[in-house]
């Protein structure tokens, strides 16, 4: 049996890891500060996270990787846009 299954499977656990951390982070900035700068500010902290983690481990943390850097990426986009639709409602 081939180990392509096996190592397929890490990476989606790894990807899911990443997402979990990245909106969880991301999300408490916005929760803790409603501001734009805070989320934006711990967003390009996970994505450094993630680029130390890519040139560290390598290829072993690829899932890990992309999840860390989607997730930060979209979440201080949504949460961006978020603040900003409120802040003009007000």
């Amino acid at each position: 049996m081939s180990r392509l299954p096996r190592a397929a499977a890490l990476h989606v656990g790894e990807f899911a890891v990443g997402v979990v951390v990245a909106y969880a982070a991301v999300g408490g900035a916005f929760a803790l500060s409603q501001a734009i700068w805070p989320v934006l500010a711990v967003a390009l902290v996970m994505i450094g996270l993630a680029v130390a983690a890519e040139v560290h481990w390598g290829p072993q943390a690829t899932g890990l990787v992309a999840g860390l850097v989607a997730t930060s990426l979209v979440a201080a986009g949504l949460f961006a846009v978020f603040s900003l639709l409120i802040y003009r409602l007000n």
